[in-house]
């Protein structure tokens, strides 16, 4: 997570409650009879790439939305900053915070992303994965670039034609459906890149059972 919000604590409940219920039709587990089910223990982590600041270390459902009343839930997310060491974490938000640092001086193009990986290898964030997959890094970069410029162009396009032909049904038609096609080719490009599905799900924004729903319509999950 690059920005900071509350809401953050909210789509790991929904994630957390989508994996579960995963896990239950996986392993055929009954939760109607009388009883009591055996299930992993819930652990929830965000890494945030942003600064710290004044921001809590356990980003809390209930604190944040219910702090003065009675609450029947909680859930509970261990938020992972920057620590100034060299694990894996620390490096993966170096890498986060020179992609920011790109974009602003370089705009989303195939210059920043070449930038991004020359930088990170010279600051040894994420090096042998970089050096190893650097083609496959630029294509995702890329792809990821350019979803939400070709998204904005396809519904002003869309918009603008509905207008004039004044179809309003036909305006909400076609700017769902040329999203819908976007949105289609960013998950499979994605998918075929080895990205996990919930990988896909957070950076797009999207549920797992969306991206899950796409993917099957696809064929390619089987």
């Amino acid at each position: 997570q690059s920005t900071w919000s509350a809401n953050i604590v909210i789509r790991a409940l929904i994630y957390l409650m989508s994996t579960y219920q995963d896990y239950f039709n996986a392993n055929q587990i009954q939760l109607y009879g009388s009883h009591k089910v055996k299930m992993p223990k819930p652990e929830l982590y965000v890494i945030y790439t942003g600064d710290k600041g004044n921001h809590p270390d356990v980003l809390s459902l209930k604190d944040e939305f219910f702090p003065d009343m009675d609450c029947c839930i909680d859930a509970k997310v261990k938020m992972i900053y920057l620590q100034d060491s060299d694990d894996i974490i620390d490096q993966y938000i170096g890498f986060c915070r020179v992609c920011t640092e790109q974009v602003a001086l370089n705009g989303r193009t195939l210059k920043a992303v070449k930038e991004i990986i020359r930088i990170c290898r010279d600051r040894n964030l994420l090096r042998e994965y970089l050096s190893e997959r650097e083609t496959e890094v630029e294509e995702i970069m890329l792809t990821l670039f350019d979803q939400e410029h070709v998204w904005n162009i396809e519904r002003n396009n869309i918009r603008a034609a509905a207008l004039v032909e004044g179809w309003d049904k036909g305006k909400a038609e076609g700017i769902n459906q040329g999203i819908l096609q976007k949105e289609t080719q960013v998950v499979l490009s994605m998918f075929r890149h080895n990205m996990s599905v919930e990988d896909i799900a957070e950076i797009n924004d999207l549920s797992i059972d969306k991206v899950k729903e796409i993917l099957k319509t696809a064929a390619v999950l089987h």
